[in-house]
């Protein structure tokens, strides 16, 4: 008896080897599957319908369409991208702008538009979308040429980027202005500016 033991005491240390790498393993993989933050579970509930720049969905349903809308970065240095899944509606600009005013979803991103902004509404009248937005727009801006020409081209080449629309007019509380602050010429149509994009990516 005492020779048995002696000649099947060795493999108790890899027994107990082989239990320890079972229970890590398992640990891992309940780890990925269940626990938040885990490879398999790294959505939240905020970044549905989001798309970083470059990103292809792997599947748009029907029903969904991808825009592309413009913010800007910590410097306000120019415009940059980010992508969205939006549901289709009977009125995408609509749907588009409101999208825009929510703000970025990453944290790199700012939005130039000033607080409480609010989309009044929009309409296409002779081939120009008219943007009607609240008086925050134009009262709370800080007063720079920077924050005046990012927040009207962050809606400008939003919506032209859209197919068919060539040009924007800005009111503010339904009426024409012809500057938000005294720096950029808002009383007639705009079209899209590349620069701004281009000065950022």
């Amino acid at each position: 008896m005492k020779r048995r033991k002696k000649r099947f005491a060795f493999l108790q240390p890899i027994l107990y080897i082989l239990i320890g790498m079972a229970v890590f393993f398992a640990i891992v993989y309940a780890g990925e599957y269940l626990i938040p933050g885990g490879k398999k579970n790294t959505r939240t509930s905020d970044d549905s319908g989001f798309l970083s720049a470059g990103q292809a969905p792997s599947a748009i349903s029907d029903s969904a369409v991808e825009v592309v809308l413009y913010y800007t970065d910590e410097e306000f240095s120019g415009l940059i991208e980010e992508k969205r899944l939006i549901e289709k509606s009977h009125n995408m600009l609509e749907s588009v702008l409101q999208e825009l005013l929510r703000g970025p979803r990453l944290s790199s991103h700012f939005s130039p538009f000033p607080e409480s902004t609010r989309l009044n509404g929009v309409f296409t009248e002779s081939g120009i979308v008219y943007v009607d937005l609240s008086h925050e727009m134009k009262d709370g801006q800080s007063g720079g040429t920077t924050q005046e020409l990012l927040s009207i081209f962050s809606i400008v080449d939003t919506l032209t980027s859209l197919p068919d629309v060539k040009r924007i007019k800005l009111l503010i509380d339904g009426k024409e202005e012809t500057t938000l602050c005294g720096h950029i010429d808002i009383s007639e149509p705009l079209e899209r500016d590349e620069k701004l994009i281009a000065e950022i990516q």
